[in-house]
């Protein structure tokens, strides 16, 4: 469990009290209201309201000269392809571009990339392939921003291109008919967090001659189901696409998303946008990552009832292999990272390997930020060829750090959070130098995660009315996440297993008791001693039990109430050493032979959990915790103490037996934090 800095928001109550009085909402839902900053009761209901930057799709760069384009390839019976995404997002813009386009008679085929051999985005072979297959005009969906040479090429062969896409922009656009993305610096129509599948859906209201409300009609759900699964901002127009999207499922009129509802168990009567993130989602993409995203695009696409119960069945059972072949991948990237030790000073995780399927690398590498709190880049070897997948943390933009080094790359592209990219396996060595500089140069952009909490309660405000009262806020996502309480100072009465993989913790606050699941953390790796006194994240929801409807706790964050503000801090200056190798005058890690005296004392003395986090707090004399890390780090360095795995999945630093004596100055991390 990583180190997050808590910002707690604290809510005017007075304020809180006028916002309950007078939109009539519950005690719970005003304050979350207040402390996210809302006070006027006008602006609250155009919040909860939702409504769109603009109605007109016009407004948006380049739109006129992409309907005059697609109108002209109608009227004369030119074939256009649709050139889409093998993710989520990808396909169901893919989808409503060839609903609008077979509605206005066109002659439209689909063609997505593979990602086993094309990879993302259009290349050459797939213009040869649609310039045999008679295409005079592709139109792309959530690609083609960097397509700079594919369109170049497509010129030659005789096929214009319209990009539509919602990726960052470099400091140029390719040479296309039209190139319409909200990114553009020179596009004012007023949203720029749109999905591909929202610009889609407003690409597609202007070539039917309609507003964008309207459009949401007839594409709401597609659109929902893109938004939510690219983890878009959860405001203004995309709040209003998933919100209208949601409540169409029940009547969408789509065979494949009935089949796939019915497959998962979602009861599409009630569907929301948990179901679509973890039910829905997983199993389109399943598909691409298996290396038949095709299927699920033929799931989207057909009207045959008994086709789609089919195909649904196919996809869910790709779903388990991605599953499968996810664990063992994530197995093998963790395998090299215990057997190296550079890996737990490198600012940024760059591994590389042989034989990684590419369809989980985006996966792995998430479980790596996960697990470490840190950008992780996991690169796939084949022969002379690498395909690398990257995810970073909050404030650290991994396109802006791949954009400094796209030189030494075939291809890349994507945002902030996310990026992928093709390379010479040759340059990988050169490519973690350039990042490690580049990390060097720019310590100052990290900062660990950070928990956005809108309130602390007392569990005695916490009830089914109330917690049924945070509806009104949905649909939550990105900028509008569900909401996180803190219940201060809980004795941890007990620690129990939830299923294989999960822990079930009973906290008492006063004379109350409530129970709280902590997934992904087996009992044994909660670094909380039974008596301990810890504060709490939680998120809350309803659960319709058996006999009656339950309010549930999810534990998002849990440490010691004695946690400080100099824990946090050091720990954050241990993740600027990662990136820098360096560290100030007056850093909280600077340490001396009898820091590092006291902590190995102690580490001989006891267990030390590797994922302990916050348990290691306030353990050792007043040291703060980002010392007493980066000293146990020391010991690692010098051979003095190790992993070690004990009770299946606990994973612990143990101290080394050594006659050699050891110069603590040998270690690269006690150079960089030792006392002049």
């Amino acid at each position: 469990m990583n180190i997050k800095r808590w910002v707690v928001s604290q809510p005017d109550r007075e304020k809180a009290a006028m916002i309950e009085k007078e939109l009539g909402v519950t005690h719970l839902a005003a304050l979350v209201l207040a402390g996210r900053g809302y006070s006027d009761p006008e602006e609250i209901r155009s919040f909860l309201a939702g409504e769109l930057s603009s109605d007109d799709p016009f407004l948006l760069k380049d739109m006129d000269r992409a309907v005059e384009r697609i109108h002209k390839a109608i009227d004369r019976g030119e074939r256009i392809a649709i050139f889409g995404d093998y993710d989520v997002d990808g396909l169901t813009a893919t989808t409503l571009m060839y609903r609008c386009l077979k509605g206005l008679g066109a002659d439209v085929i689909c063609s997505l990339p593979s990602r086993d051999t094309t990879g993302y985005g259009l290349s050459a072979e797939a213009i040869d392939s649609l310039a045999e297959n008679g295409v005079g005009l592709i139109v792309t969906v959530d690609n083609g921003i960097s397509a700079f040479d594919e369109a170049v090429y497509a010129r030659s062969t005789g096929i214009d291109i319209v990009i539509t896409d919602h990726h960052m922009v470099q400091d140029r656009i390719p040479d296309a008919i039209a190139v319409i993305n909200p990114h553009r610096e020179d596009d004012k129509s007023g949203f720029r967090d749109l999905a591909g599948v929202g610009v889609a859906l407003k690409t597609a209201a202007a070539l039917e001659g309609i507003s964008v409300t309207e459009a949401v009609e007839s594409y709401g759900f597609l659109a929902a189901i893109g938004t939510i699964s690219d983890i878009m901002p959860m405001v203004s127009d995309n709040r209003l696409f998933v919100r209208e999207g949601l409540a169409q499922m029940p009547y969408c009129g789509c065979p494949g998303i009935e089949a796939l509802c019915e497959t998962t168990g979602v009861d599409i009567e009630s569907v929301n946008e948990m179901n679509v993130a973890f039910n829905l989602a997983p199993r389109l993409n399943a598909a691409g990552r298996m290396g038949n995203e095709n299927l699920a695009l033929e799931l989207l696409l057909t009207e045959d009832e008994a086709e789609a119960r089919r195909i649904a069945g196919e996809i869910d059972e790709l779903n388990r292999q991605r599953q499968k072949v996810e664990q063992e991948t994530t197995e093998k990237i963790n395998s090299i990272i215990s057997k190296d030790i550079s890996y737990s000073s490198d600012p940024v995780f760059v591994v590389a390997a042989e034989g990684l399927h590419p369809g989980v690398m985006g996966i792995a590498s998430s479980r790596l930020v996960d697990k470490y709190d840190k950008p992780a880049i996991v690169i796939s070897l084949d022969g002379e060829t690498a395909k690398g997948s990257g995810r970073s943390i909050e404030g650290f933009s991994l396109y802006n750090m791949l954009s400094s080094c796209s030189d030494l790359m075939e291809k890349f592209g994507g945002h902030d959070m996310a990026a992928g990219f093709t390379i010479r396996a040759e340059k990988i060595p050169e490519l973690k130098d350039r990042i490690r500089q580049y990390c060097r140069e720019h310590t100052e952009d990290y900062r660990i995660a950070s928990i956005k909490i809108d309130a602390e309660v007392c569990s005695r405000e916490v009830n089914e009315d109330e917690v049924r009262g945070l509806d009104i806020l949905k649909p939550f996502g990105n900028c509008n996440c569900q909401p996180y309480f803190v219940v201060r100072n809980c004795m941890v009465e007990g620690i129990y297993p939830l299923g294989e993989r999960h822990a079930r913790i009973s906290f008492r606050t006063g004379e109350k008791q409530f129970y709280g699941a902590l997934f992904g953390t087996k009992p044994c790796q909660v670094p909380f001693d039974i008596g301990e006194k810890v504060d709490v994240v939680v998120s809350l929801s309803l659960y319709n039990g058996q006999i009656r409807t339950m309010v549930s706790v999810k534990v998002i964050d849990i440490r010691r109430a004695s946690l400080t503000k100099e824990d946090i801090d050091s720990f954050e200056e241990l993740r600027r050493l990662n990136m820098s190798g360096h560290c100030s005058e007056n850093s909280l890690l600077r340490s001396d032979r009898n820091d590092a005296a006291e902590v190995y004392r102690c580490m001989a003395r006891r267990e030390v959990l590797v994922s302990c986090g916050a348990g290691l707090s306030g353990k050792i004399k007043d040291m703060p915790l980002g010392k007493i890390l980066a000293l146990l780090r020391v010991f690692a360095e010098l051979g003095l103490a190790k992993r070690e795995q004990v009770d299946g999945n606990k994973e612990i630093i143990v101290t080394v037996p050594t006659d050699t004596k050891k110069d603590l100055m040998d270690s690269p991390t006690f150079r960089a934090i030792c006392k002049n």
